[in-house]
């Protein structure tokens, strides 16, 4: 059995404490994320990259890196203005953009949303995450899926939930030039190169298993469309 490389990374239950700049708030509970052996050993190279990808995205609003290759990828900037992108929403600086500091945003989100009495510890393990095109190698696929497993502890010590999960990327999409709603915005190019949409429907689908009865409550990944019949969106 493969062992795991634990990335325990505990909630602060006072808002404005030091540690990671994670936006939705986490008071009474909090979250342990692990990850498989393999994710664990390439963690820095996916950290690295989606950090300068993020970087990028708040900056200029599109992944090129200079104005010449962007092309009409510049107008999106003005097209999505009112768009709250998942990225901001979730952790304040892009320095601070890692996967388990995103897994644990997500989860906090939801969370917030839907059980805002809870108080436990939620465990998130991901032994698999691969990308349909993805920048780093290792994270390559034919298609965007997770899998892992969460486990629910209440606040008396009793498990609540414990199963596995497996997620193959579902997405919504909208036209919506200032998305402002529930979902967590991405741009159309993400799904394939980005962990951030695959991660969000995975913490979507685990979430909706632990808690049935608030899966209308619990949110995954929407697509803002941008690109026109003549646009090429640029990923490099």
């Amino acid at each position: 059995m493969e062992l795991r490389a634990s990335m325990i990374v505990l909630c602060l239950l006072l808002a404005g404490g030091a540690g990671a700049q994670i936006v939705p708030p986490m008071e009474g509970y909090s979250v342990e994320v692990t990850f498989s052996d393999g994710l664990e050993r390439r963690m820095a190279s996916i950290n690295n990259m989606e950090q300068r990808f993020e970087e990028r995205f708040r900056k200029n609003r599109h992944y090129a890196k200079s104005a010449r290759e962007a092309g009409t990828q510049r107008f999106a900037e003005s097209r999505t203005a009112g768009t709250e992108w998942a990225g901001e929403r979730l952790i304040a600086e892009p320095s601070e953009f890692t996967l388990e500091n995103l897994v644990r945003a997500m989860v906090a989100y939801n969370v917030n949303r839907a059980v805002p009495d809870f108080g436990g510890r939620i465990e998130v393990d991901i032994a698999r995450l691969q990308l349909s095109n993805p920048s780093v190698a290792f994270l390559e696929s034919s298609r965007s899926y997770a899998v892992g497993r969460i486990t629910v502890t209440n606040a008396d010590g009793s498990v609540g939930f414990d199963d596995a999960v497996q997620a193959n990327l579902v997405i919504d999409t909208t036209v919506n030039s200032a998305y402002e709603g529930p979902e967590l915005a991405f741009i159309e190019i993400d799904p394939s190169k980005r962990v951030g949409p695959t991660l969000a429907y995975f913490v979507q689908r685990a979430l909706e298993k632990a808690w049935p009865d608030h899966a209308d409550e619990i949110v995954g990944p929407v697509i803002v469309r941008i690109s026109g019949p003549n646009e090429r969106l640029i990923f490099d």
